[in-house]
């Protein structure tokens, strides 16, 4: 991948180009956030090591690195992952800022790739539940499916919506949700989910599905 600064770096999906990388990416979430909500909003995101399966949870990852929204342009995405060590990936929170106020984005991790009649259902069910008025935004991730709500819930009802993830996991069928990734964001107070390819641990870059 080649930066604006002029600086080199591997880049794993070599044959995406870096503007459909940017069509493709999470980062047109943030687009439709502030579309909705205004260009006030200040993100967060943070660096981790990757370590061996089963050890992710205590391995290092930086403090909460919090960005204005005016900020997160393609050029700054491409700078972050520029920066990443040979052993980090980036990822991106739920917890948002708006004038002063905490709000978080409606996010899902899935442990496979669900049908798109499931899919539907889900959105349905969540939207309906939380009050959300729109559709989740899907994103390939090389062995499951990321989900993002390009809207915002506020803190108050974030244990609720994890709650009602967790209850999306019926005992008579295969789980959809990945119950260790709803328990760490229980714990951190936010969820994330990735935002690179920088290490062989992960198969792809985040890309935008239809479903």
């Amino acid at each position: 991948m080649i930066l604006h600064t002029g600086h080199i770096r591997s880049f794993r999906e070599l044959s995406l180009s870096k503007g459909l990388m940017i069509q493709l990416h999470p980062l047109v979430v943030v687009d439709k956030l502030v579309a909705c909500r205004g260009p006030e909003l200040i993100f967060a995101y943070s660096r981790y090591e990757v370590a061996q399966p089963g050890l992710q949870a205590a391995a290092p990852r930086s403090p909460a690195l919090r960005v204005p929204a005016s900020d997160v342009k393609p050029l700054w995405l491409f700078d972050r992952l520029a920066e990443l060590g040979p052993t980090e990936e980036m990822a991106w929170h739920s917890s948002v800022e708006c004038q002063g106020i905490g709000f978080h984005i409606p996010m899902i991790d899935f442990i496979d790739r669900p049908t798109p009649s499931v899919v539907r259902e889900l959105d349905r069910i969540l939207g309906s539940e939380m009050g959300l008025t729109g559709h989740f935004v899907f994103f390939e991730t090389g062995r499951s499916i990321h989900g993002y709500f390009p809207d915002l819930i506020p803190e108050h009802q974030w244990p609720k919506y994890l709650g009602r993830l967790l209850l999306l996991n019926e005992h008579d069928r295969a789980p959809l949700i990945d119950t260790r990734w709803v328990g760490h964001a229980l714990t951190r107070g936010f969820a994330a989910l990735r935002w690179s390819h920088n290490t062989s641990r992960y198969l792809a870059m985040p890309r935008l599905v239809t479903i």
